[in-house]
């Protein structure tokens, strides 16, 4: 659930913004937000990330 809220919200901001704009370019802004969102979890999982950017 902690996961869950902030990628729903990012998803809704994603479509708020994304009105007008064709599916193609929807769907490639969706893809990349989404790659970033795991690419960052595995990074902080795999203790690769920066302490300075943790959350305490």
């Amino acid at each position: 659930m902690e996961m869950l809220i902030p990628l729903l919200a990012g998803l809704a901001l994603i479509w708020l913004i994304g009105r007008g704009v064709p599916w193609n370019a929807k769907l490639v802004t969706v893809v990349v937000t989404l790659a970033v969102i795991v690419a960052i979890l595995l990074l902080e999982r795999g203790g690769l990330w920066p302490e300075a950017f943790r959350r305490r």
